[in-house]
């Protein structure tokens, strides 16, 4: 992988074919673990703001495809997909309108691609996973967890070596190794809710230094990126999911409770923040000029408005803010919705949007009647998508985490029966206690 970035900062779009080549030649030997932390790598660097990675752009698409082949012939090398995870059932509804939007779309090509990219990634990400985890066990889970780790390391060298590279903003907040700081928050919320699956469910897989490291590692990148969106969806999670291994009912009520207050409550954040001296993580100037967000909420509204039933196909939220773009920047925002339900909404109308949470849905209610984690999950997954819109991104390096948290708590893990324990005075059930399910 340190190859593939020497090749592309060096040659740029001339290292297309020395690394599609290379990957094909993985693929032939059924180095199939190689190519997909490969291509998890690969969309990290493609959603970088540096202009010497947008090679990574164009080679996700060919490595999407190379792995969809891969799928469609069942075995490559030595390595065999022993079992097709067919979640792209629950989604067809979805895409299906996606597609006839693209009939109002003013990039046509563009959101027809995306569309597709979006349905291969969900075919090709938890099949892939799994039939991973079927090969190599518990070894691959630790491998994987580890991949994502050297993400934030590298994070930090990068800075060590020159601040600039990952620094934002005049140095007020950091990229890390992804794109931009709140890239690097998204992926240190999501990792942080991985780990803590495999950690949960395999705790043998880390030493108790390692316990220790990679927690401190994602929370300091984290604060480091000073994503407030992020901070408090993972906030979110710690708290669900804490009342929830207590009693899943009484933790979905709570989390819903909380879920309602910090919608309906007007709270002063910023009199919060002065309090404990977080003004700057929590930029109160924004917040107490109303940020970027406010602007972009107010202008997605204002063009659903004009088409609330029916979209303008994938990718159109970006293309109308692009449109707009020096209007908004004196407004105080720039970038698009930075809301996942607005975007789906914008792009393939309110049908489309009923259908993308239905299908999505589906999915946590299957992780939910095996794991009580999948509540804390949906939970924390919702906060964070009401503040950025990488739910409905076609190839990130975010969205195909989540597919893995849910294909470890549909198909791999499985919290063990409650047990009752006699007692004179009377029979206690003891909390659920975690078994991984091997295949």
């Amino acid at each position: 992988m340190l190859l593939w970035l020497a090749f592309g900062v060096v040659l740029r779009y001339g290292a297309l074919p020395l690394i599609f080549l290379h990957l094909v030649f993985l693929f032939n030997k059924g180095k199939i673990v190689y190519c997909f932390i490969g291509f998890i790598f690969i969309i990290i660097l493609s959603d970088s703001r540096h202009p010497e990675l947008r090679f990574a752009q164009d080679l996700k698409t060919l490595v999407v495809v190379l792995f969809a082949l891969a799928l469609m012939k069942g075995k490559v090398g030595t390595f065999s997909f022993k079992t097709y995870i067919k979640w792209y059932v629950y989604f067809l509804p979805f895409i299906l309108v996606a597609l006839l939007c693209i009939i109002y779309s003013p990039a046509a090509l563009s959101a027809f691609q995306k569309t597709i990219s979006y349905l291969l990634l969900i075919v090709i990400g938890p099949t892939t996973f799994y039939a991973l985890y079927e090969t190599y066990g518990e070894k691959f889970l630790r491998t994987f967890v580890l991949s994502g780790v050297a993400v934030f390391v590298a994070g930090f060298v990068l800075y060590m070596i020159n601040p600039t590279i990952v620094m934002y903003n005049y140095g007020g907040r950091s990229s890390g190794a992804l794109g931009n700081p709140n890239g690097l928050g998204i992926f240190c919320f999501l990792f942080y809710i991985l780990y803590y699956i495999v950690q949960h469910y395999f705790p043998h897989l880390f030493s108790k230094r390692e316990h220790l490291l990679i927690p401190v590692l994602i929370i300091a990148s984290l604060l480091w990126s000073g994503s407030r969106g992020q901070t408090l969806s993972l906030l979110i999670f710690v708290v669900t999911q804490f009342l929830s291994r207590r009693n899943k009912a009484a933790g979905l009520i709570l989390s819903a409770a909380i879920g309602i207050m910090l919608i309906l409550i007007d709270i002063d954040i910023v009199a919060i923040a002065s309090t404990f001296g977080f003004e700057d993580y929590l930029r109160v100037d924004s917040l107490e000029a109303g940020g970027g967000r406010v602007v972009a909420r107010a202008f997605a509204w204002e063009q659903i408005q004009k088409s609330p039933w029916v979209g303008n196909g994938f990718n159109y939220t970006e293309y109308i803010y692009h449109q707009h773009f020096y209007e908004l920047s004196r407004l105080g925002h720039e970038g698009n919705a930075h809301n996942t339900f607005l975007t789906v909404w914008l792009d393939t109308g309110l049908i489309g949007l009923f259908l993308f949470v239905a299908g999505w849905g589906v999915l946590f209610w299957k992780a939910a009647n095996r794991s009580y984690l999948a509540i804390p999950i949906v939970f924390a997954v919702i906060a964070s998508n009401m503040v950025e819109s990488w739910l409905i991104g076609s190839l990130n390096p975010y969205t195909i985490l989540l597919l893995i948290m849910l294909t470890l708590l549909i198909y791999i893990v499985k919290d063990a029966p409650a047990v009752a324990i006699a007692r004179p005075d009377r029979n206690k059930r003891v909390p659920a206690m975690p078994e991984p399910l091997h295949s």
